[in-house]
């Protein structure tokens, strides 16, 4: 037994010998978004019934293809959006289809698909007797059951004989499908099909198979996937808020779905203590932030909370303590309150709560300790004979300035709600137009090395030592919707290292880097401040407003251009192969790795010195070693 669940130390294989039934039970989250979703939607519109949708919608149709499927169930990769686009579904069974194509194996034959899908006499099939099996999916081999009716027809294979080639593709038995190789070869011999042919049939199955699913889990995901779709298309409030809940804790993919309530013009609101559940939900077309999203508020405090609001809505601060008072309030959790904003539209600054809830909430307690004991204090007598107790009194602390607001919320809910620290720059950004963090969080291997321009808030630093002994720094930076991670390697550490500090407001250059399994980052080439609003002033007879002395250097140290596609060496002139230059050109073609090989002239000797580096002659880097070297030292080939 293990957390009160019965387990067993038999394999699946094992249960099966033994006769037992082994049921995979899924445990989506999707599940539990719809649920909450259609709860949501049932207290405005009680008959909602989400068995009842129609299958042909033409609303849901349109986002799916328009590839607006962030946050649907099955649909919101970047290449599944791409091949949505491209396959523009029109009923539940384009999207069964899409849903078994995109996979290891399948995949192969998306763009044959996607081709007979619009062109269907373009459909080709690899032996005439293919035709009814594949007709429905254009002649490409799409399900499990596809494979067992192609043995069965094209080998005679019976039925059982069949499952068992279906039961060895679904557990990746490589062996077993091998081991039936002669057998459909010989039973497609006998049917007249040529052994050719046959051998390659066979080859494209097996190659196939190992990701191959069953048309029943595909087409019980397709279905999952549309209502979601529908969801958001209809619904796309309770849908978010749900979508929001069911990701508490992972910031990065919240902030990617408050990115996606934008475009749909769907603000997220502050807590409030009020209004705000929970969970995250829906409001007047917006969402209202959920209490139980904040740090360090836990859910039984939350749930205390809700409980004393049925009574009445919370007339003040100091109603919710006095109400709040015998629940055992956590001072810790009461102070994330605050900072939040949840206590906002009570009528007192937060930096008046801030310093006075602990006393507040001491006071309270002393008293209903005292009046437990029997004990009645001057203001509980004037109330008990008429008069009124006095209102505690704040000191006159001025409210925080919005920087200060948002940092606090930031801190509480990992989220701003007053705006952002950037919109203090807005003027500088407009012009500069960076790229969006959220954009760039999605970008795939082709986007390596693509040049990339982001402006955002330094939310994080951490410095590194190289194996030769130079820093560098790991910078994390943020906008409105999204965070990315910039390297700045030593050489640019130096020139920027007094522009790298937390809250720091930045416009970075560089290029990206995408790795598999990893986020993408900014490999950094320059790092500029930005200007605060009403002190930004355009520089309409600059390029770029954010032009320095340096860039003036680089025009004066012009050099004739040659196409990049067509250079093949790179040589590169230096002092000696001990000097400093020489040390930083080959860090340079280490970390920009390419096909240009690079060969060096060492000054001190007359000699040319051929290495095994291979680096990128982009503009970019072209740059960098002409600064680095000096533009007579610097000859592309």
């Amino acid at each position: 037994v293990s957390n009160s669940a019965i387990v067993t130390q038999f394999d699946m294989d094992t249960i099966a010998k033994l006769g037992l039934l082994k049921f995979d039970f899924l445990a989506l989250r999707y599940l539990t978004i719809i649920q909450d979703t259609c709860d949501a939607i049932c207290e405005r519109e009680p008959d909602f019934d989400l068995k009842k949708i129609p299958l042909d919608d033409a609303a849901t149709f349109s986002m799916i293809t328009a590839g607006n499927t962030l946050g649907v169930f099955q649909l919101e990769s970047a290449g599944m959006r791409q091949m949505l686009c491209e396959l523009a579904p029109e009923s539940l069974e384009d999207i069964i289809a899409a849903i078994a194509l995109y996979r290891p194996g399948p995949m192969d034959s998306i763009p044959q698909y996607i081709e007979a899908r619009h062109h269907p006499e373009k459909t080709h099939y690899a032996i005439p007797m293919l035709e009814p099996i594949l007709r429905s999916t254009y002649g490409c081999t799409v399900y499990q059951e596809q494979v067992m009716s192609i043995f069965r027809t094209v080998a005679g294979y019976t039925y059982g004989h069949a499952d068992i080639v279906r039961r060895a593709m679904s557990k990746k038995k490589a062996d077993v499908l091998a081991a039936e190789r002669e057998s459909f070869l010989a039973g497609a011999e006998k049917n007249g099909v040529n052994r050719t042919d046959a051998e390659k049939l066979f080859h494209d199955m097996a190659s196939f198979a190992n990701y191959a699913f069953n048309k029943a889990h595909a087409a019980a995901y397709a279905l999952i996937s549309y209502r979601t779709a529908y969801l958001k298309a209809h619904y796309p409030c309770e849908y978010m808020a749900a979508l929001m809940t069911s990701v508490l804790g992972n910031l990065p993919k919240l902030s990617e779905y408050i990115a996606e309530c934008a475009r749909y013009g769907i603000r997220v609101l502050s807590p409030d203590i009020n209004e705000s559940r929970k969970i995250f939900h829906a409001h007047d077309g917006n969402i209202v932030f959920g209490l139980l999203a904040l740090k360090n508020v836990g859910e039984q405090f939350v749930g205390n909370i809700l409980a004393e609001r049925v009574h009445g809505a919370f007339s003040d601060f100091e109603d919710f303590v006095r109400r709040m008072a015998p629940y055992e309030l956590n001072k810790r959790m009461v102070e994330s309150l605050i900072k939040a904003g949840a206590f906002d539209r009570l009528g007192v600054y937060r930096s008046r709560l801030l310093a006075s809830y602990e006393g507040l909430i001491d006071d309270v307690q002393e008293k209903n300790r005292n009046n437990l004991a029997g004990q009645l204090d001057m203001f509980s007598s004037l109330g008990a004979s008429g008069g009124v107790a006095p209102k505690f009194t704040y000191p006159a602390l001025p409210d925080f300035e919005l920087r200060d607001k948002l940092l606090l919320e930031k801190e509480s809910s990992g989220m701003y709600f007053s705006g952002h620290l950037i919109d203090s720059y807005s003027e500088m950004v407009e012009y500069l137009k960076p790229e969006s963090m959220a954009t760039l969080a999605k970008a795939e291997e082709g986007d390596n090395k693509k040049p990339a321009r982001v402006a955002g808030i330094v939310s994080g630093i951490v410095p590194k030592t190289t194996r030769k002994n130079e820093k560098m720094v790991f910078l994390r930076l943020e906008d409105r919707y999204g965070e990315i991670e910039c390297l700045v390697f030593p050489r640019q550490y130096t020139q920027f290292s007094h522009l790298l500090r937390l809250d720091a407001a930045l416009y970075v250059e560089g290029n990206l880097s995408v790795r598999e399994d990893e986020p993408p980052k900014i490999l950094v080439s320059e790092i500029h401040p930005l200007e605060e609003n009403g002190r930004f002033v355009p520089r309409q007879e600059q390029k770029n407003p954010v032009s320095s002395k340096e860039d003036s250097k680089r025009e004066r140290h012009s050099h004739p251009t040659v196409s990049q596609s067509s250079i093949t060496k790179l040589y590169l002139r230096v002092p000696n192969l001990n000097c400093e230059q020489y040390r930083k050109a080959v860090n340079l073609a280490e970390i920009f790795e390419g096909s240009v090989r690079v060969i060096f002239y060492d000054t001190s000797s007359s000699e040319y010195v051929k290495t095994d580096l291979g680096m990128e002659a982009s503009p970019f880097i072209l740059s960098e070693l002409r600064t680095l070297l000096g533009a007579e030292n610097v000859v592309p080939k």
